[in-house]
């Protein structure tokens, strides 16, 4: 999407991809360079273990392309490394880093395994990333080994991008993921918040008081809680639609008699059991650094259940468009829902709050690529300056 918003705002943009270049169908007069690769769960075990930590054909790539073609009007703009492109990504960067912007859409330039969490029982962790804590810790969601390959590949990032030493700008999707960022050391300078681009579900309020059913939008998982959702519904004795898939996915269709497990839907899939929905339910255990689905809904008139551990869930709250709970107490959430299920008037409330006010936590495409256009123009003016007074220290 960004690619394609800085074109429509008249910016020439090159598509660095770590895929194939017929993954950028539809990017039209953008040029796309594909360098086919696979995420690293689609590779050769050796070669994933390898090219994670290290993608020499990535990094040389980028080097070949800047020497070719950088002008003094490039900027630079890294989204995700972790699936294909690897730390390595950062070493060309580094010659371009004043006209470097990288958003950090997850915790991996922080965090081994992403996310701040334990992925044995989904649970948050608060280690300091690459203590004798974390490395002891086996957190990661598929083996111990392949934990102690996740904190080889981050030591790699820290030689590789020198965060300390870096003069590009990071940019984050919420204030309290700057601060848990820093809280674990990152070193790197400048850092933004950007929230992310969002457009509701529906453009007229979803009449959310007049409505039975539950939603849940997500992946069907422990760490998304979608085992806790079916749980507080089938204690409330209401309905539940699920839509996404994951590992749950047949456990609540055989032990959830009230529960409808959906797979993925487009969006118009979504309006059509959003529009039935009394409220959307978020019990995520892990830590949600956003919640696109949160503000989707919000914004749609439909109030929103939260985990306390989504930074939304403050937003939600202080805006009357949600209420909070601890993922670890089902019973807490099967009070909320019975409460909301016959409580008209605080439903409706929240639905008109969230309707209108949900908008204003976030961006739409339009202003959030109008907000990377600006931060772009100053990472440019700061690097001309930079280059007048070096010119100027050379002549003197």
């Amino acid at each position: 999407m960004a690619a394609r918003e800085f074109r429509r705002a008249g910016v020439p943009v090159t598509f660095f991809a770590g895929s194939s270049a017929g993954e950028a169908q539809g990017l039209d007069g953008i040029d796309v360079i594909g360098l086919g690769g696979h995420d690293l769960l689609e590779s050769r075990p050796l070669s994933a273990m390898r090219n994670g930590i290290y993608n020499a054909r990535a990094c040389e790539a980028l080097r070949r392309w800047i020497a070719r073609h950088d002008t003094p009007q490039t900027v630079y703009h890294l989204h995700n490394w972790s699936q294909i492109l690897s730390p390595a990504i950062f070493e060309p960067l580094r010659a371009v880093d004043d006209r470097t912007v990288v958003t950090c859409h997850d915790f991996f330039n922080v965090c081994p395994n992403g996310g701040f969490v334990r992925f044995r029982d989904s649970e948050p962790c608060a280690l300091q990333p690459l203590s004798l804590a974390c490395l002891a810790s086996q957190c990661d969601r598929r083996s111990g080994r392949h934990k102690y390959w996740r904190a080889v590949r981050q030591l790699q990032l820290q030689r590789s991008a020198r965060f300390a030493e870096s003069r590009a700008t990071f940019t984050f999707l919420h204030e309290r993921m700057v601060r848990r960022f820093v809280e674990a050391g990152f070193a790197a300078a400048d850092l933004r918040v950007i929230a992310n681009p969002v457009e509701p579900w529906s453009r007229r309020r979803i009449a959310a008081e007049h409505n039975d059913l539950l939603l849940f939008v997500g992946r069907i998982g422990r760490d998304k809680g979608a085992d806790i959702a079916a749980l507080a519904a089938k204690a409330a004795d209401l309905p539940i639609a699920l839509i996404g898939t994951g590992e749950l996915s047949q456990e609540i269709c055989q032990g959830f008699p009230n529960a409808r497990v959906l797979g993925w839907r487009d969006r118009q899939g979504i309006l059509a059991e959003a529009s039935r929905a009394r409220v959307l339910v978020v019990p995520s255990r892990v830590t949600e650094p956003f919640g696109l689905v949160i503000l989707e809904a919000a914004m749609s008139g439909l109030p929103v259940l939260v985990s306390n551990r989504a930074y939304l869930s403050i937003e939600a709250e202080r805006e009357g468009f949600g209420m909070s709970f601890d993922p670890g107490d089902v019973g807490a959430l099967t009070g909320l829902l019975k409460d909301l299920a016959i409580d008209d008037t605080s439903v409706g409330r929240m639905s008109c709050n969230g309707f209108a006010r949900a908008a204003a936590l976030a961006n739409s495409p339009v202003s959030w690529a109008g907000e990377f256009l600006k931060l772009f123009e100053e990472k440019l003016g700061k690097a001309r300056h930079r280059s007048r007074r070096m010119e100027q220290m050379a002549e003197a």
